[in-house]
């Protein structure tokens, strides 16, 4: 097929534009024609063109022989209203990652949701959308939007595996780790206030000493809230000295991410809201135990390897915390590998050989191979119902 792809940006480090460039892989791979359009590209594929207005597109060669045109959407961008001008011949598909709540980001940028939400009804020109989650295709049924719709989600590309033993199984030195924008709908200033309770909570002989890692890209983070974090942390440090290590990384390397990982014990994400969350694929990946606020998509992306509490309850939080930190620490928790792996068979025992076997089953359906299969099958299925619906005859009798 002859394929064309609208969307504001392409760039590194970002959800949406990482979904498209794995999109653009399977489908290239399976022998496609593919074009993207864009505003902006950081990482240029063959069969790129910068646009800055729809009419740019609509004339262009490429996109007026397209069999199928691709939009993604989860944040307003002109170039989705590209959608009902699409030729009547054209399978039109978006790809919908959701909106963040308006109630969730500054005062100053509600109007950017709220224009988001009012372009959202641009989806009822699609012929059908892909959700990355149950959440996001809820949220289209809330709106009335009935469109077509199937789940298919997001790809997880990482070569984290979880090791041997953690290194506190060693040094006692229990380590937590977040990953996620600097925003407050992300939690970070939480779990920081948990850590403080936390640490207030148990004395040095229950929980000896913690490391915490905050990764996030600062070019989509808050400037004001990552002032604020390094005002808490050196709060924190001044507090409870040696007890607490906490290291803020911004725009990491995948490098330093993976080894951040690899090396925690809970993965605490204080999120109020996700439409599917990569970082806990990850964090399941490297055999963190995860930690995290159950609402939107976080209790289906975690199954039953997560650790979920009321959302906004710091308290819960940093007794969440303190109970995974002491559980860590236990001499049942690291359990010698090869006895774990015959008490997971018979007795299905917690430890952290059985919990990180369980997480492995559970991140292989996120595998790019997996995903790849699955989204190539559903493109098929939505253009053969679609020729069939315009040409009964012809494909039927």
């Amino acid at each position: 097929m002859k394929i064309s792809y609208v969307h504001s940006v392409c760039v590194r480090h970002d959800a949406i534009s990482n979904a498209i460039r794995d999109e653009l892989s399977f489908l290239k791979q399976a022998g496609h024609d593919i074009h993207l359009f864009a505003a902006r590209c950081e990482e240029v594929p063959a069969g790129f063109t910068q646009v800055d207005h729809i009419s740019q597109i609509l004339l262009h060669p490429h996109f007026q022989q397209s069999d199928l045109v691709v939009f993604h959407f989860g944040i307003y961008y002109p170039l989705l209203d590209l959608l009902p001008l699409v030729p009547a011949w054209t399978t039109r598909i978006v790809v919908f990652h959701n909106i963040t709540p308006r109630e969730l980001v500054a005062a100053g940028d509600r109007w950017l949701i709220d224009r988001s939400f009012a372009q959202l009804s641009n989806l009822r020109w699609a012929d059908h959308v892909l959700c990355d989650s149950q959440t996001n295709l809820d949220v289209l049924r809330q709106r009335h939007i009935e469109t077509p719709a199937t789940v298919v989600p997001l790809a997880v590309h990482s070569d984290l595996k979880s090791p041997l033993s953690k290194p506190s199984f060693k040094d006692d030195l229990i380590r937590m780790a977040f990953i996620g924008r600097f925003a407050r709908s992300k939690g970070p200033q939480d779990l920081l206030d948990a850590a403080d309770r936390m640490l207030v909570r148990h004395d040095v002989a229950v929980l000896p000493a913690v490391q915490i890692d905050l990764v996030g890209n600062l070019a989509f983070s808050d400037p004001v809230l990552v002032d604020e974090l390094r005002i808490q942390i050196k709060m924190l440090h001044a507090r409870h000295g040696a007890r607490v290590r906490v290291c803020l990384h911004g725009n990491a390397t995948d490098k330093i991410k993976h080894n951040i990982l690899e090396g925690a014990d809970l993965f605490v994400l204080p999120t109020y809201h996700e439409g599917f969350c990569v970082p806990i694929v990850e964090a399941l990946a490297a055999g963190c135990r995860v930690l995290t606020y159950a609402n939107s998509n976080t209790p289906a992306v975690c199954a039953d390897l997560g650790h979920l509490i009321s959302t906004a309850d710091i308290d819960a939080l940093a007794q969440g915390m303190s109970v995974l930190a002491i559980e860590c620490r236990s001499p049942a928790w690291r359990r010698d590998v090869s006895m774990a792996h015959a008490l997971a068979r018979e007795n299905h025992a917690d430890t952290y050989h059985a919990f990180a076997a369980r997480a492995v089953e559970h991140v292989r359906q996120f595998a790019p191979p997996v995903v790849a299969r699955r989204f190539l099958s559903t493109v098929d299925t939505i253009r053969h119902t679609l020729a069939v619906r315009h040409y009964p005859v012809e494909l039927t009798g």
